[in-house]
């Protein structure tokens, strides 16, 4: 490519003159044809933006595989809703939370729903510590920054609206994919005003620069016609699906394109006016700048396009949606800064306008003259100003932090702070530690290493909580804990020996009393032949001496002729009567000695066999006690318990009876004999058979007696048998206590050492309900993968946190060593490992543009210039000077504001600066170099500066003011980056281009063109 005039370049000028209105009327009917037929991009962009996310990251892969293994819809466009009521959650909340939840698992716009809250297991996971707040999971369609998540976002929002809350509720559709909807929209928003503003500005400042209406057209016509082809060709590229767009096109193209336009208006616009100074005509200045300026236009383009196509090598969406659409953009401006520009000025030139004001060039000379005068001391000034700024860069921090991207609060934005301030750390932005087997986890060795990596997480200083089927509410389960079923049982059997310990006196007393009554029985039951005897030889005696009466009688009667004296009979029978009183008193003594137990009995269990509790004992713990004891012993024995002591009771007093019986007996007969002997005195015609008949009622008694022993003996059979039912229930006491024992031993087998060492849980506890709605949650359907929730006690967007995630899963491998799930594969995701998966890959697609751009940029420069080393330093003052301007945003932005630099800011400036910085470089070295020939080095700087110093600041300046413009907007990030593009291009066009790219070349000399030859 020559220096000076170029003749194909040339020819395209005279083109132009010749055929002006032709070509104005072809760009304006291009433009015209290309809106009415194309949707705007902004329309395209809302139905077909690309993902935002590279589906590689792996950790986007494990939240799909994740979604996959619980049975729900592959997304990553995860967000919450969250619920506040400051009165507390209340019945009223609670049925809208779940018309809330039925609606959105109905609707197309969610992918699934994570409900902590209605499983009692996992409801801590959802609630915050005060009660004031709920968190409801939910998955939208579309992957994120994608339309489909735009719109299904805008869907949510519908639906939470449609469902109405109760008065007092607050709802906030939040979280990740939630602020990047809220920040797109945003975006949209901010393009219309930044549009509008780098109009206005770009026409302020040409009007300032020109002051002539006419002039000043030109480059705004050249705009304006530039802005409307190149919108709808990106519009119609992305529609088709040839070319991924996104909100991203839309500014990042806009600004470029807007500036470039400018720019290249500008350059011809002056080369023109140089020609006019020089007298040439109308027709012979369009040329000439046409000629002049040409080569320089191309590879200018060449150069913004190769740093913006570089891009397409990318993964993350932002720069391969707008790289390449703004490259071809800058192509197809190219064709109209070659051509319309040049129209427009003739038309404008034939009529006299458009001339050219006073010259600027010999201002320009002179400060070119100073630098060179002082070359080496300006360009070790520039050098240590720009090496000064670059330190700056030592404490950046970039900021991945989305949610503090909005100047204005929005509703994702306001979500996040109910969060901090109901749960104390963003419980919304949680980690997700996945843990992925070739078996079903739900056993005891299993849940005991999950507790054993959720434990070795737990302790990592960034983790708050971790939340798992063995900790729901972020605690490891009591029921879990190996000394909760020792505790538990201990506490039982220490409830159960207090109260036998309290039963005990009343067991003493009743086996006392037992010991009496059988004494007492076994005594009488001794007796009893004694007593039998006596009677029967009471009354053998008694009808001996009646038929001895009878004898007597007949004898008196006969002897005496029926005269009455039986005295002497009479007191024989009395002194058989005195030899039966012993036995009657030893029945006696036996009677009196069984009646303490008969009364022990009463005592003790007459409060036991009555079917009511007496009100003395109602009053007695210690008798309840009892009674509850022995009303267990009744249900045991069915019912024989409380009959053979009521029988036995019964029975007791059988002993008493019949000694009362004899003694009244013996009265009875000691009285017959008296009345006998007063009969005998008084016989008033009584006779023996009457006596017999008393002797008989004594016999009976006696029976009566001697059945009631009987009776007795027979109730201590039963006794003795309720007595061996006992023994037997304690047989099966014992045998209870023995699978108890057995229950603890297995138990501490499991937990004494090995992986389930402090943990264990029974097999009747994993089909336990709360278990079971719990593990729905958080272990896959299949049994083979669990999950648990990571809170994070750091912000989950800072540069810690990105740092943190990298050591969740090694902590959780370590802690799986020796286990049954040391083979198993580890993972986990979230918007933390997200944000540090796209981190990296943003190093990476830096790394790889950066190369493609800087590589691209400098082969265009050693084509235009035809030489080896002055593109290497060119580019490697416009990479100091985007290193520099990067130190002065990191100042301005992070240390005095406060907001660090968003992500996207380095890519996208350097993508601007090195295309934009470049270009101004090699306008002005080319001019320098053209200039040099036949005049020396030094002369032709200084020409160079004459010649370009008013033009190359003035298209920097419109430039810089185009990036401002973007601070106009409604988001940092834009602000950011048209701030730092911004002050970049000023510090290229004030120190680079204007002190240290002239001060190097005069200290190189001509070393600087090697390896041509000086001119």
């Amino acid at each position: 490519m020559s220096h000076g005039q170029s003749r194909t370049f040339t020819r395209v000028g005279r083109f132009a003159h010749r055929y002006a209105w032709w070509i104005v009327g072809f760009w304006i009917v291009l433009a015209a044809g290309l809106n009415i037929a194309v949707p705007q991009l902004e329309v395209t962009v809302s139905k077909t933006s690309a993902d935002f996310l590279p589906r590689s990251l792996p950790s986007n892969g494990h939240l799909e595989n994740m979604a996959h293994d619980f049975g729900v819809p592959t997304s990553n466009a995860v967000s919450s809703i969250v619920l506040v009521d400051e009165k507390g959650f209340g019945p009223d909340d609670e049925r809208y939370y779940e018309r809330l939840v039925k609606a959105l698992s109905a609707s197309d716009d969610v992918a699934y729903v994570v409900d902590f809250y209605r499983s009692p297991v996992t409801r801590e996971a959802a609630v915050s510590p005060d009660g004031k707040a709920v968190n409801l999971m939910i998955a939208s369609e579309g992957s994120v920054g994608s339309t489909r998540a735009h719109h299904a976002a805008n869907g949510i929002r519908n639906i939470i609206d449609d469902t109405r809350p109760p008065a007092g509720l607050q709802t906030f559709y939040t979280g990740p994919t939630a602020t990047l909807a809220d920040l797109f929209s945003a975006i949209d928003f901010s393009l219309l005003i930044i549009t509008g503003v780098s109009i206005l500005l770009i026409t302020l400042v040409i009007f300032a620069v020109y002051r002539k209406f006419s002039t000043a057209a030109i480059p705004l016509i050249s705009l304006a016609l530039g802005l409307a082809i190149v919108r709808p060709i990106a519009s119609f590229l992305g529609g088709h699906g040839w070319l991924s767009i996104s909100n991203f096109t839309i500014a990042i193209m806009t600004a470029l394109v807007l500036g470039a336009v400018t720019d290249y208006a500008i350059f011809t616009l002056a080369a023109y006016h140089e020609g006019r100074r020089r007298k040439l005509d109308v027709g012979d200045a369009v040329a000439a700048a046409s000629g002049r300026t040409g080569p320089v236009l191309v590879a200018s383009a060449l150069t913004i396009a190769a740093a913006s196509a570089s891009m397409i090598f990318t993964k993350i969406g932002m720069f391969k949606t707008a790289g390449p659409p703004t490259a071809i953009a800058i192509l197809v401006v190219l064709a109209l800064a070659l051509t319309l520009p040049p129209a427009l000025l003739s038309i404008a030139g034939r009529r006299g306008l458009a001339e050219p004001g006073p010259s600027t060039e010999r201002k320009w000379r002179a400060r070119g003259a100073r630098i060179m005068r002082h070359a080496g001391i300006y360009a070790a000034a520039s050098l240590a100003f720009l090496l000064g700024c670059t330190t700056l860069l030592l404490g950046h921090q970039t900021n991945w932090d989305e949610s503090s991207m909005f100047v204005h609060a929005n509703e994702s934005t306001r979500g996040y702070d109910a969060v901090y301030k109901h749960y104390g750390n963003n419980a919304i932005a949680t980690e997700y530690l996945i843990v992925r087997s070739n078996h079903d986890l739900r056993n005891t060795s299993d849940l005991a290493a999950l507790e054993l990596a959720a434990d070795a997480v737990a302790r990592l200083n960034s983790v708050a909580t971790v939340r798992s089927i063995t900790r729901p509410d972020g605690k490891p389960l009591a029921e879990s804990a190996a000394g909760y079923v020792p505790g538990r049982v201990g506490k039982e059997l220490d409830g159960a020996a207090k109260q036998m310990a309290d039963a005990r006196p009343d067991l003493l007393r009743l086996a006392s009393g037992v010991d009496q009554l059988s004494a007492g029985a076994d005594d009488a039951t001794r007796r009893m032949p004694e007593l039998v005897d006596g009677t029967d030889q009471v009354v053998t005696m008694a009808n001996g001496v009646l038929d001895s009466l009878d004898a007597a009688q007949a004898f008196v009667d006969a002897a005496t002729g029926h005269r009455t004296d039986l005295a002497g009979a009479t007191t024989s029978l009395r002194g058989s009567l005195d030899a039966v009183a012993p036995l009657i008193s030893d029945l006696r003594a036996a009677a009196a000695a069984a009646k303490p137990a008969i009364d022990g009995f009463d005592r003790t269990f007459g409060p036991l066999i009555a079917n009511r509790t007496p009100g003395a004992c109602a009053q007695d713990p210690a008798c309840l006690a009892a009674r509850a004891a022995f009303d267990q012993l009744n249900r045991a024995t069915d019912g024989r318990a409380r009959d053979t002591l009521t029988q036995l009771r019964s029975a007791a007093a059988v002993p008493e009876q019949a000694t009362a019986r004899a003694e009244s007996s013996v009265k009875a007969l000691s009285g017959l004999l008296t009345q006998l002997q007063s009969m005998l005195g008084q016989l008033n015609g009584r006779t023996p058979d009457q006596i017999r008949a008393d002797l008989n009622r004594l016999t009976s008694g006696v029976n009566e007696l001697s059945d009631g022993m009987t009776q007795l003996a027979d109730g201590l059979h039963q006794v003795q048998g309720g007595t061996a039912q006992l023994t037997a229930l304690t047989d099966q006491l014992h045998a209870g206590l023995r699978q108890a024992t057995d229950y603890l031993g297995a138990m501490s087998r499991a937990t004494s050492d090995g992986p389930g060492r402090g943990f264990y849980l029974p097999d009747e506890a994993l089909h336990d309900p709360r278990m079971v709605e719990g593990a729905k949650l958080l272990i896959s359907p299949s049994g083979r993968t669990a999950r648990m929730m990571v809170t994070w006690k750091i912000n989950p967007y800072s540069g810690d946190a990105l740092a943190a995630s990298h050591t969740l899963a090694p902590a959780a491998h370590s802690a799986l060593a020796g286990t049954g799930l040391a083979d198993a594969e580890i993972s986990n995701t979230g918007l933390a490992s997200l944000s540090a998966d796209m981190s990296d890959q943003l190093h990476r697609d830096l790394i790889l543009f950066g190369l493609v751009a800087v590589i691209a940029v400098t082969i265009v420069l050693m084509v235009l210039l035809r030489s080896i080393v002055a593109p290497l330093i060119l580019v490697a003052t416009v990479l100091l000077s985007f290193a520099a301007v990067m130190g002065i945003s990191t100042l301005v932005w992070q240390h005095i504001i406060g907001i660090p630099l968003d992500w996207s800011v380095a890519p996208v400036a350097g993508m601007a600066l090195i295309a934009v910085g470049a270009d101004y470089s090699m306008l002005f070295a080319s001019r320098i170099r053209e200039e040099s020939e036949g005049r020396g080095l030094i002369s032709g700087v200084i020409r160079g500066f004459g010649s370009t110093g008013s033009v190359i600041t003035t298209a920097g300046i419109v430039f810089a003011i185009t990036m401002f413009a973007l601070m106009s907007g409604t988001t940092f990030n834009l602000v950011q980056i048209g701030f730092t593009i911004g002050i970049g291009l000023l510090i290229d066009v004030l120190v680079v281009r204007s002190i240290l790219v002239p001060a190097t070349i005069a200290v190189l000399g001509d070393r600087m063109w090697w390896p041509a030859k000086p001119a």
